[in-house]
């Protein structure tokens, strides 16, 4: 893409992102932008979803280039307006990240700083790739439901985590210590389930712990649970582990972080471009940790649909 015009952006914030820190820091936002020299209309998500609408709209207005600012569920909710949208096709639209929130964990693997000025910096340099994005058909009470995740979706443990995690945001607690003591908090009361996965057709049926299925590597406030997943390369990284025990988890909690525990022989790693995920039993699903329904999961890969703005520290291969 090559240097950015910073001409005709629409900026999205998330008051709620960091547990109420993009509330405060709109106006230091707002400020660094100008400072940069970007031309903008800046837009507030006042509620769950509202940034798929803001998004929506901005698109029909004649809107192609995007900044979220916000966390990775800002992130999703903006890469869903995008990907619903019929006025253009979506790798049009050229989306950029002012991190915002908790865990962060969508630009890690993009090289995008966890800083305000520098981000902008990356935004202005305007590198970018076409990443691939996740679509899950799942259902919710009995309604049938569709989502898109640009980042990494979780079942069993990973989702219920996810939900503890969500709840200690909503009560105002803020940084990578919430993961920490989800994790801790939901062992106590998680039991494994039997549960039947189909990856391309492949099926594994066993007592299975936790199932992450990543385009990014990093969930959970940096926990680095699809440590081989390319963000571009047309499949999921399938992280799935079985049974494995309080003791298993702690000799395991270094090796979450870098990636190693998925040496474990409780651990497999598999890749897939389409996933199935059931349990007879209800089983927790979340996707870039904003929770789902509780029954059967349907995933499938789309290769490079979300045109998205990199820094110098991703490893991805640039879209030119």
């Amino acid at each position: 893409m090559g240097k950015a015009k910073l001409t005709n952006w629409m900026v999205i914030l998330n008051p709620q992102a960091g547990s109420g820190q993009g509330r405060k820091d709109v106006e230091k936002i707002r400020k660094r932008l100008h400072k940069a020299g970007f031309q903008f209309e800046l837009f507030i998500s006042n509620y769950p979803q509202h940034a798929i609408h803001l998004t929506m709209k901005g698109i029909e207005r004649g809107y192609r280039k995007l900044i979220v600012a916000g966390g990775d569920g800002t992130m999703n909710e903006v890469a869903n307006g995008v990907l619903q949208q019929q006025v253009c096709a979506p790798s049009e639209v050229i989306v950029g990240m002012i991190p915002v929130g908790t865990g962060n964990d969508w630009i890690k693997t993009f090289g995008i700083p966890n800083n305000y000025k520098k981000a902008i910096k990356r935004i202005r340099k305007g590198k970018t790739i076409l990443q691939d994005v996740g679509l899950i058909n799942y259902q919710e009470g009995e309604q049938q439901k569709q989502r898109f995740f640009t980042n990494m979706a979780g079942f069993g443990f990973d989702a219920l985590v996810a939900q503890k995690a969500n709840r200690l945001k909503e009560k105002g607690h803020t940084g990578w210590r919430i993961y920490l003591q989800s994790l801790v908090t939901g062992y106590l009361n998680y039991q494994t389930r039997k549960v039947s996965l189909r990856l391309d057709g492949e099926k594994v049926e066993d007592l299975i712990f936790s199932t992450s299925i990543g385009i990014g590597k990093y969930n959970g406030g940096g926990m680095m649970q699809a440590p081989g997943a390319i963000p571009n390369n047309g499949v999921f990284q399938v992280t799935v582990i079985r049974e494995i025990g309080l003791g298993g988890i702690l000799k395991n909690l270094p090796g979450l972080f870098n990636g190693q525990f998925v040496n474990d022989e409780r651990v497999s790693v598999f890749q897939a471009s389409k996933v199935v995920v059931a349990s007879e039993n209800q089983i927790e699903g979340e996707a870039d940790g904003e929770n789902l329904g509780n029954h059967q999961f349907e995933l499938e890969i789309l290769p490079q649909q979300l045109q998205v703005i990199v820094g110098k520290k991703s490893k991805v291969k640039l879209h030119e």
